[in-house]
Parts: C-alpha cells; sequence; structure tokens
C-alpha cells in the first residue's frame, strides 16, 4: 500500500464522514505525536535503519484530522496524519517522514458535555528517512553534473490496525475538544524500498511495526 492510495482513502474517509458531520457526527483538525525511543523488546516506536537511533527519541509530531458520523453511540470514520522532521546524526542530517490514514469503528459513551470514545481500525502508515547529500549546491552546473543539493532515501509500507481511545469535552453548542491516543500495529509485505527496489539490509526485523501517538484535536458538529 503506497502513499498515494493511502492519502487517496484518506480524502474519501474524510469527505465521506465530514458530509453527515452536522446531522449526525463531527469532525476537524488534530496534531498527532509520536514519541521516539524503545519500546517492548527493543523493536524502536520509529522502526529507522539507522544505526544510532538516540538522535531520534525526541519523535515526530504530524497534522491531520478526522472526522466520523453515524446514529446512536456507534459511529464509522476515520482519521489521517502526516509530518516531518530534519535530524543531525554524527554530523549527517537525516529527514524522517510519517504519514498515514485509517478507517474506524468508534463507540462514543456520552456523559453529558463529556464523552469516552474508543475505536479499532484499518489502514496504512508509510515512513521514509532520507540522508541529506550536497547540502548548499543549488547551482545549475549541480543540476547538469548531479551534485545538487537533496535527499537520497528509502520508504517503508505497512498495512495495520488502530486501537484508539478519546475524552472530548464540549464546551459550546456543535464544537469540542478531544485529547486521545493511539496504538498502531502494522505489517510491511515489502521492506524497506530504494526507488521501488528492495533495501539490501536484513529486512525481517523491520517488518513489524508496533507504535502509538498522542493527539490532541478540535471537532465540529453534532
Amino acid at each position: 500500500m503506497g502513499k498515494r492510495t493511502l492519502i487517496g482513502a484518506l480524502i474519501f474517509v474524510l469527505l465521506t464522514s465530514l458530509g453527515f458531520s452536522f446531522s449526525f457526527g463531527g469532525g476537524g483538525p488534530s496534531i498527532y505525536y509520536f514519541p521516539g525511543g524503545t519500546l517492548v523488546g527493543g523493536l524502536k516506536n520509529l522502526n529507522l535503519p539507522i544505526v544510532d537511533t538516540t538522535a531520534f527519541e525526541s519523535g515526530i509530531i504530524t497534522f491531520g484530522g478526522s472526522g466520523y458520523g453515524g446514529v446512536g453511540n456507534f459511529y464509522n470514520g476515520g482519521f489521517g496524519f502526516g509530518g516531518e522532521k530534519e535530524y543531525t546524526v554524527s554530523s549527517d542530517k537525516y529527514m524522517v517522514t510519517i504519514a498515514g490514514g485509517f478507517g474506524t469503528g468508534m463507540h462514543k459513551l456520552d456523559f453529558g458535555n463529556i464523552a469516552l470514545n474508543t475505536s479499532l481500525g484499518i489502514g496504512g502508515v508509510d515512513i521514509e528517512v532520507a540522508r541529506k547529500v550536497n547540502e548548499n549546491n543549488v547551482g545549475l552546473g549541480n543540476l547538469q553534473d548531479g551534485t545538487l543539493e537533496g535527499y537520497l532515501g528509502a520508504n517503508i509500507s505497512y498495512l495495520a490496525l488502530d486501537i484508539g481511545a478519546n475524552l472530548s469535552i464540549s464546551f459550546v453548542p456543535m464544537c469540542e475538544l478531544s485529547i486521545g491516543a493511539n496504538a498502531i500495529a502494522g505489517y510491511s509485505f515489502d521492506g524497506w524500498l530504494v526507488n521501488g527496489k528492495a533495501m539490501s539490509i536484513d529486512q525481517e526485523q523491520y517488518r513489524f511495526l508496533l507504535t502509538y501517538n498522542l493527539y490532541g484535536g478540535i471537532a465540529f458538529g453534532f
């Protein structure tokens, strides 16, 4: 599942959800934070093929949104995110990008102006890592001889499941604030690719993705 497929699916899910939001649900922008560091068993939260991973422990902030629509306490919808961050590792600069989209089913429990939401979804996550090369080479001659500044990198795509929970508070009519978390587990069939070709690394240690994010956002609708 490539990035274009994910983005297309995400746009469809969000537009479908928001089309019903003003009568049966809600939707709006969110900020998602993916922490770095290590999870259980040495599996890195940002599972990158970089030897020195300490620089990546600050994680990545991404931007996206969510939408849902339904009747009663059960809803369908989706959410998506995308962001990038440049890191320095032993004087080398790397750009790490993460993007994803999920269609979800959600159960909502209302307690007046406060609601507890749990969700289960399926979708995908794309991660790219690229090293910055030929910094400050921005001349026409650099373009002609192949030494132009740019990024050389690889990407991996995961088919993934998501389990989420959030707490939302309605403070004015048709508007609510929400905070929550998503746990994401994925599997990559192709592994790390360079221009569509398999990268020459031990792919098996990168097949599985186990990560999570924390997020906050605002939604409109009722």
